[in-house]
């Protein structure tokens, strides 16, 4: 849900003199230490600035206190997983540092000021990374409390060694929204904006190419943009724990309520199933005898570039044929869909077209049928890429397509089917459209 972003990724100057955004002229890192705004004549960095009323949620070195969740209990420290499993597991408490597997650590530059990031980087995060061979990379995670626009503001200077690559993502890896490589000496910097959903988790992952890192620095400020949520999203359909009856409702995103129908194009309920990982609350179970129909939103809006994403986990192909995972093509020559079709191998397929002719489609190879992986579409004027678990399997040129659609988002049927058939066996979960194109990785 990125909004704006403002990076550099290698640039031999100290970052404390940008401009930030809404007018204010603070520098670009300027947070609001322990909750407060700065004041009127100096930034969280030190720099003399004219100040921001922009209202801090969390400064993840500001916050480091070497407990388990921060000054404020805002945080978690962890080992990032490299299995595609998914799972993180929280790092030791000990001395005013945290420890990992390995030589993970993350302490701060108020326990060691003495570090070599500080004066780059004062107040910051330091993160040690044990290198490339590593079962997990550390990682601080911030979960949002509540749906709200927020800007994030990421800086990592590494002092020596290897380059390490610096991953910030929502929830899983396969939701990339920014990696960079910082490289010793030279700040790596980003600044993104976000439509945050309630309990969404922003992770910044330390991981190493080569031999890992000592005291890497590391900023992460998270401060409440000025901008009324949602901003960039147009859907957001989330399965959890609870019974949802015959319809899940996005009650964030303002995009309406999906019906859980059956092939006669009655409502049933719907069975919700595990996750992909256990962050997730649940997941959609959508047979190949039921499907799920918007019957109250506006339609996708495909005049700027558009992001569709969605967890998927196909179950089995129905009668050998194409399996229909979310489409809303229509008559008006605007709209998408995604569709897992049969081969050797199996392949995912984005089509967009008009009435008479295809405007694009991107191929890409599909993981095996009974295992879960993220899907993301991402629709420009010039391209339409196809993004599996993290890393581009796809991408075709394509045209403008000024347009919403005209047809309400289905999610498990093919819409050249008869009316009401399903084509889709399997599960579904956390389904977002975006307005704006996210990276693959």
């Amino acid at each position: 849900m990125v909004l704006t972003r403002r990076s550099v990724a290698r640039g031999a100057v100290v970052l404390a003199g940008w401009i930030g955004l809404a007018g204010c002229s603070e520098s670009l890192f300027g947070a609001h230490r322990d909750g407060r705004p700065a004041d009127a004549a100096t930034s969280d960095d030190g720099a003399a600035t004219g100040g921001c009323a922009a209202p801090c949620v969390a400064d993840a070195g500001a916050e480091f206190d070497g407990t388990a969740g921060g000054m404020r209990g805002h945080w978690r420290y962890l080992d990032d997983s490299r299995s595609p499993q998914r799972t993180w597991a929280p790092m030791a408490v000990g001395n005013g540092e945290m420890t990992g597997t390995d030589r993970d650590r993350i302490t701060s530059c108020a326990v060691h000021p003495e570090a070599a990031a500080c004066a780059v980087l004062p107040g910051a995060l330091l993160v040690s990374s044990s290198g490339a061979a590593s079962l997990s990379d550390p990682a601080i995670e911030f979960k949002a409390p509540t749906g709200q626009v927020l800007r994030l503001r990421l800086r990592a200077f590494v002092p020596a060694g290897d380059d390490q690559t610096i991953r910030l993502y929502r929830n899983s890896r396969e939701d990339a929204l920014f990696t960079g490589t910082a490289s010793a000496g030279t700040p790596l910097a980003d600044e993104l904006t976000v439509d945050a959903l309630p309990g969404d988790r922003f992770l910044v992952a330390v991981a190493p190419t080569g031999n890992g890192a000592s005291d890497v620095g590391l900023q992460l400020f998270i401060t409440a943009a000025d901008q009324a949520f949602p901003s960039t999203c147009q859907l957001a359909l989330r399965f959890d724990d609870l019974p949802v009856g015959n319809s899940v409702t996005d009650v964030l995103c303002l995009q309406g309520a999906f019906t859980h129908l059956a092939s006669t194009g009655s409502s049933t309920p719907l069975v919700l199933g595990p996750a992909p990982f256990s962050q997730l609350g649940g997941s959609g179970i959508v047979p190949s005898t039921t499907f799920l129909h918007d019957f109250t939103g506006n339609g996708i809006d495909y005049s700027r570039d558009v992001t569709v994403q969605l967890w998927v986990k196909l179950a089995s192909f129905v009668n050998a044929g194409r399996a229909s995972v979310f489409s809303d093509l229509d008559a008006a020559g605007a709209g998408l869909e995604l569709a897992i079709v049969p081969g050797a191998p199996d392949m995912v397929v984005a089509t967009t077209r008009t009435t008479t002719s295809t405007l694009a489609q991107a191929t890409g190879p599909s993981p095996p049928a009974g295992l879960w992986y993220f899907l993301r579409v991402v629709r420009t004027a010039a391209s339409l890429k196809v993004c599996i678990d993290g890393a581009l399997a796809a991408n075709a040129d394509t045209t403008p397509v000024l347009a919403a659609a005209q047809h309400l988002p289905d999610l498990g049927k093919d819409l050249p089917l008869p009316a009401n058939q399903a084509s889709f066996d399997g599960a579904l979960d956390d389904v977002r459209v975006i307005t704006g194109a996210l990276p693959c990785n």
